[in-house]
């Protein structure tokens, strides 16, 4: 593919880094037109963006470093200096999840705004921004599928890429494409559905826990395409299957919970 868009020197534009940059674009300004029939101002919203993506490109760091540091190099100060050096690559998508909920849980208590309903307008954004981070891992060739004879398949041959040696010159399955593509299939549900949290006529809360259900299920069945390293399995799965397991389960329950309440007013 095209891990780097162009080069001038020694400056290089990484395909990855440039796709990152634009689906953070796109999701701020989604948000931004959606943060007055929200209740948001724009200092908060700017706080609530700047922090929620700090601390998420931090946790994502952070898992992918816990996840495979044992890959980085013989000692401590190997794996550091790996970790530096590959900087522009490896985050886990659900770490940044993590961290960046975390910091936008605590921000907006301290704001004093509405959580649940918060949370819902930035859901769809969420899925928007990620769907554009998918064709940047595409470009780059990480995240790559596994295999496959089917006649919808890529082939990387650039060393350059992200793609272990191993796989360059064999079809594979463009599982980052895939994801992608059903990211912006949820964007456009959680987007019908927000319209409808906003009038009302849905409890606050329902936007995002739907996305997080249909993330962990697009994710869950994904990894099975998969062909780069994936950690170590557990009862067959993978680490992001388990973790998609697990908030797909917590989703359906707030979900239904919220539905109770909102039911009960």
């Amino acid at each position: 593919m095209h891990p780097i868009i162009f080069q001038l020197g020694s400056f290089k534009l990484p395909a990855y880094g440039l796709l990152v940059a634009c689906g953070y674009l796109a999701a701020i300004f989604y948000v931004s037109r959606k943060a007055a029939a929200a209740g948001l101002t724009k200092e908060a919203l700017s706080d609530l963006i700047f922090y929620s993506v700090l601390c998420g490109m931090l946790g994502a760091k952070f898992f992918y470093a816990a996840t495979y540091w044992g890959d980085f190099g013989p000692d401590f100060l190997s794996r550091a200096a790996y970790l530096l050096k590959s900087f522009q690559y490896g985050f886990v998508f659900y770490g940044g999840l993590l961290f960046g909920a975390a910091a936008f849980y605590i921000l907006s208590r301290r704001r004093k705004l509405n959580v649940l309903r918060t949370a819902d307008l930035f859901a769809p954004a969420l899925a928007l921004g990620h769907a554009f981070g998918r064709v940047g891992c595409f470009l780059a060739g990480c995240c790559h599928g596994g295999p496959t004879a089917c006649p919808v398949s890529v082939t990387f041959t650039s060393p350059a890429s992200e793609v272990s040696s191993a796989y360059l010159g064999v079809p594979l399955h463009p599982v980052q494409l895939y994801e992608a593509a059903g990211n912006l299939v949820i964007f456009f549900l959680l987007n019908a559905a927000l319209r409808r949290s906003l009038r009302g006529k849905a409890p606050a809360g329902a936007v995002a826990a739907l996305y997080a259900a249909l993330y962990a299920a697009l994710r869950f069945s994904l990894e099975f395409l998969r062909g780069d390293d994936r950690g170590a399995l557990r009862l067959g799965l993978s680490p992001a299957q388990l973790i998609s397991t697990a908030v797909f389960a917590a989703a359906a329950a707030a979900f239904l919970v919220l539905k109770a309440k909102y039911e009960k007013k």
